[in-house]
């Protein structure tokens, strides 16, 4: 089902994401863990890091990173930014801690999509 999930959204987004190199699947029990790294069609690069549980997804983390792999923005949702209204949900900007509304692969490349407009 996660795999599934994962190919049709890159499937989607064909026009920006151009290449998987690199893709991982643990799975343990009820828990799976995704690891992928997309290249996008800037030559930009887009890790992926999405844990389920129960085939629900319990954590992630995408990390935009310009070729010479300096990030442009990272997500995750990681419980170490209380003070963000979006908590646990939050992005890294230029150094700083920001609200997130982007909480699954398919709203990362929605705005990366965006960015490009």
């Amino acid at each position: 089902m996660m795999v599934n999930r994962f190919h049709a959204t890159l499937d989607a987004f064909s026009e920006i994401v151009k290449a998987i190199e690199d893709f991982e699947i643990v799975q343990k029990e009820t828990v799976s863990k995704l690891k992928a790294k997309l290249r996008l069609f800037d030559g930009s690069i887009l890790w992926v890091r999405e844990v389920y549980v129960n085939n629900l997804m319990e954590a992630y983390s995408y990390y935009w990173l310009r070729p010479d792999e300096t990030m442009i923005i990272g997500w995750d949702n990681a419980p170490h930014h209380k003070n963000v209204k979006t908590y646990p949900h939050h992005r890294h900007v230029a150094g700083k801690i920001k609200d997130s509304d982007q909480k699954d692969l398919q709203e990362i490349l929605i705005f990366i999509k965006w960015f490009f407009e």
